[in-house]
């Protein structure tokens, strides 16, 4: 018999969590063994081998919420983590990405809150299609040019299409060392640039080619292979 996906909801309101939970506990290969209030501190609440997913839901993104996340994320780095949102903003989403397994706004249906869960457990991270119009957000700047060499191209192209260093090293033929000074380089051409911009220069520049998962049928914006967008 299967082992069910023992989960743990922190909740900013109560109605919610419950909502969530009598949706997941329809299914039997989830069981849900916590509701905890975010006025509790939930390091104090699970223990790391209790709780294969924690879900977060949040009523709105706030800077309060991204240092608790990114407290958690450093008390529990292997914790998975699906957060659920009311509504979130381009500066917030960008600083979660590197550090969460998934992500929903409240408007997404049970059928995706499922999807996502099965997702995360199949080595994925996942994003919710309406999240896309936030993610490609111009911030205020209308793009930019980086001065790149062909080999900082390459990489660059294969950095959103692979998963590992290791794999952009193989197709290059070269060493793991040769492809992190690049990564460096073209990070230090880019100066403070977050990743999401960094994908949508390779995106205009036609860099990105095979395995690559399109945001919109209509655009030519992509994410990296790793997020699942549906």
């Amino acid at each position: 018999m299967i082992k069910p996906i023992n989960i743990s909801i922190y909740y900013d309101q109560l109605l919610v969590a419950e909502g969530y939970k009598a949706v997941l506990s329809g299914h039997k290969q989830f069981h849900i063994s916590n509701l905890i209030e975010n006025d509790v501190d939930i390091l104090k609440k699970i223990k790391y081998n209790e709780t294969d997913l924690l879900i977060i839901e949040f009523s709105d993104i706030t800077k309060e919420n991204i240092t608790y996340i990114n407290h958690l994320h450093k008390s529990l780095p292997s914790q998975k983590l699906l957060i659920i949102s009311g509504s979130i903003t381009h500066k917030f989403i960008n600083p979660l990405i590197k550090i969460i397994d998934g992500y929903l706004l409240r408007t997404c249906s049970s059928e995706k809150l499922i999807l996502a869960i099965h997702e995360i457990f199949e080595g994925r991270k996942y994003l919710c299609s309406q999240l896309i119009p936030i993610l490609l957000e111009d911030n205020h700047e209308n793009g930019f040019k980086i001065d790149l060499t062909s080999r900082e191209r390459e990489v660059l192209s294969l950095l959103y299409t692979t998963k590992h260093n290791s794999d952009i090293a193989e197709k290059l033929n070269i060493s793991q060392t040769t492809v992190r000074t690049h990564l460096k380089n073209i990070r230090q051409k880019c100066g403070n640039k977050n990743e999401v911009q960094l994908m949508r220069y390779a995106c205009n520049k036609n860099l990105l080619k095979d395995n690559c998962i399109p945001l919109c049928p209509n655009c030519r914006f992509f994410l990296q292979k790793k997020w699942a967008l549906i």
